[in-house]
């Protein structure tokens, strides 16, 4: 019983965050049809590696229009929005968001990729990416009769989950402090041209002096002592 009752515990620290989506057709209406609350989504990590928890909602998959009717399809020229709530009191402006075009809903389910915060579990972001067999049946502009998934189980999600990598500043080298009075030193005078060169100037002067002998004789080597 104890062990049941920390699995039961440990259940319900998990948050759970609503799916919601709708369609929105194209040209846009005046009054943007509401967003159909789809199911619940838990999110476990162990390891690095990510298993959900998938809740269906058990009220109608369809969408009322203003004239008192039902919504669940499009013509693929529209959009596929899906949002997240992560908290039971957000308002719709807090939830996050995507949007695809509908006619990628014709061939296959998109893949939902939902972007975790690197120091958490919860979602930071998400994006909707479409099989490439919807990306063809939706280049050739052709009307295409999509519906709305009726459950969260039709959609497939992917977690990704980045740890940013943190660059140190290129820092210039600490002031000379000068220890007597802790402040910084002043900087050192520019030292003249001779001041930086002098040992070379002397040494060339040398080289030259060295090279400079006594005068030769104007008449040549000295004669011979005579005999």
């Amino acid at each position: 019983m104890i062990v049941s009752a920390e699995t039961t515990t440990t259940e319900n620290q998990i948050p759970t965050y609503k799916i919601h989506h709708r369609f929105l057709s194209h040209p846009s209406p005046d009054t943007p049809l509401p967003f159909q609350h789809l199911g619940n989504l838990k999110i476990y990590e162990t390891s690095n590696t990510f298993t959900t928890s998938l809740e269906e909602e058990e009220a109608s998959s369809s969408q009322s229009n203003s004239n008192g009717g039902t919504v669940n399809t499009d013509d693929g020229k529209g959009w596929y929005q899906i949002g997240i709530q992560l908290n039971e009191f957000d308002i719709q402006n807090e939830w996050l968001f995507s949007s695809t075009k509908s006619c990628y809903l014709s061939t296959s389910t998109p893949k939902i990729k939902i972007h975790l915060s690197s120091s958490s579990s919860i979602p930071s972001s998400l994006s909707i990416q479409p099989s490439l067999s919807s990306i063809n049946a939706c280049s050739t502009n052709s009307t295409t009769s999509v519906k709305l998934p009726s459950n969260i189980n039709e959609l497939n999600f992917d977690f990704l989950k980045s740890i940013p990598k943190t660059f140190s500043p290129s820092l210039a080298p600490p002031p000379v402090v000068d220890p007597t009075t802790g402040t910084p030193a002043p900087p050192e005078v520019e030292k003249t041209f001779f001041q930086k060169y002098w040992m070379a100037i002397v040494g060339i002067a040398l080289f030259f002096a060295m090279q400079m002998g006594p005068d030769e004789p104007k008449n040549g080597a000295p004669a011979a002592a005579a005999k």
